[in-house]
């Protein structure tokens, strides 16, 4: 009967052991995707297309959507040239983020993201505020890394275009 507590003590010891082992895996996958979503909006800010294209998946089926109605592109090289269009119209002065929430799967090799981020942007000698866009984006656990394989952007209406 000793040895049985002994047995059981042993076993509940490395259940709680495992336990804690998976927790920091969940930390570290947390901090990882952080960083990558941080650098999302820092490739802006910094004008670095090479940055941007480091976090994007390779994938020439992801689907990405900016705010406008033009903006739905196919493919990674389609949102690169994009973006590279976009950095060379206008500099991004800073991006603040709020109401950010990040959430890993249970498989541990996806990850989702929503935020608000507000954009100063600055276009000739002109300096403009542009408040209040949406962002939310899917992330995926593949060998290089943390990779972004999907984002939506879009720019919030006032009032409901259908009332319910």
């Amino acid at each position: 009967s000793i040895f049985l507590l002994v047995l059981l003590f042993l076993s509940l010891g490395n259940a709680f052991a495992g336990h804690h082992e998976s927790d920091e895996q969940d930390e570290t996958s947390m901090i990882e995707v952080q960083a990558v979503v941080d650098l999302y909006m820092e490739a802006f800010e910094r004008g670095d297309s090479a940055l941007f294209a480091s976090l994007m998946a390779d994938d020439e089926m992801m689907i990405t959507f900016g705010t406008d109605a033009a903006e739905r592109w196919v493919g990674k090289r389609n949102l690169i040239a994009s973006f590279e269009k976009q950095i060379s119209a206008f500099d991004v002065e800073s991006v603040t983020i709020s109401d950010q929430i990040i959430r890993l799967s249970q498989s541990k090799t996806t990850a989702w993201f929503s935020e608000i981020a507000d954009w100063n942007i600055r276009m000739g000698g002109d300096a403009d505020t542009i408040q209040g866009i949406r962002v939310t984006g899917v992330l995926e656990k593949q060998a290089g890394g943390w990779k972004i394989v999907q984002f939506h952007t879009s720019a919030p209406v006032a009032g409901q275009i259908v009332e319910y």
